[in-house]
């Protein structure tokens, strides 16, 4: 029988330090009915070329929001909108899928789940990739911070796709609840996405957590019990995970740092959110 249609939607503005290792790794997967969509955001850094290289159906679209406002779910929505597969999985250009993903995720929506979370881990240069590599093998297994980001396209349609007023991780959380809520059930990949971090320094974590900051709030105020779960400083999965801070001393106090500055960029983003909607209007 053919294999279904899978459709990987991956959004990219200026993306090419990572791009050709993700595309790559698409290449190789052992499943192979893949059409793969990027939605750009006119790059001018050789993303297109990288992406014309790789056969992707290319679209550009600039979705009409404030500056410095996670746009990622706008470009997600409109990459699902032009898939042509069975099902829609939305990749980050700075992700690299280990061979069996697509695999795996089709048979299980094959064997009856309706979306999959596929596991991330990371790799990349320094003690903060290190730390950030700690931070996300605490998560296998915690459906409070993993999302799935697979799933049949019918069914994306019918939730509406990812909420564009989320952003920080709140739109695929709220996706995950929004299939939660319908009782579709949510398999696992044993396959994981390697999440490239590149050269992690702590001026571009702070950068991104105080734009995650600016719509945190709003996921928190549509679902106030997930959302403090989610957002929470202290998780289950860190202690959990005790043995693994223990196994890795220098990583765990680059690890505590990085956590502590990212939550504070999270909160400032929280604070100047509430400034920009309330004291500037």
């Amino acid at each position: 029988m053919k294999e279904p249609l899978v459709s990987i939607v991956i959004p990219t503005k200026n993306s090419a330090e990572f791009l050709d290792e993700c595309l790559i790794s698409i290449s190789k997967q052992a499943y192979k009915n893949i059409e793969v969509i990027i939605i750009d955001g006119q790059s001018k850094d050789g993303t297109i070329e990288l992406a014309q290289k790789h056969k992707c159906n290319i679209y550009q679209f600039n979705p009409n929001v404030l500056k410095g406002t996670f746009d990622a779910p706008h470009r997600r929505n409109y990459g699902a909108k032009k898939a042509k597969g069975e099902f829609v999985y939305y990749v980050d250009a700075d992700m690299e899928l280990t061979p069996n993903v697509l695999l795996d995720a089709v048979h299980l929506c094959e064997s009856g789940y309706q979306a999959i979370i596929i596991p991330e881990d990371s790799f990349g240069v320094g003690i903060w990739a290190q730390a950030k590599n700690l931070e996300r093998r605490c998560y296998y297994g915690d459906n409070s911070i993993e999302a799935p980001r697979f799933l049949r396209k019918t069914i994306w349609m019918e939730l509406g796709g990812l909420d564009e007023s989320l952003g920080g991780g709140g739109d695929d959380w709220d996706l995950h609840q929004k299939l939660l809520d319908k009782q579709y059930t949510v398999g696992r990949t044993k396959s994981l996405v390697m999440h490239n971090e590149g050269n992690l320094t702590l001026k571009k974590l702070i950068k991104k957590r105080f734009m995650y900051g600016l719509d945190s709030a709003k996921y928190i105020k549509k679902r106030p019990n997930e959302g403090i779960k989610s957002y929470f400083p202290i998780r289950k999965a860190y202690i959990a995970n005790w043995k693994l801070f223990l196994s890795r001393p220098i990583d765990t106090i680059a690890f505590i740092i990085m956590r502590t500055v990212e939550y504070l960029a999270g909160f400032s983003g929280i604070l100047y959110a509430f400034y920009r909607h309330w004291v500037r209007k």
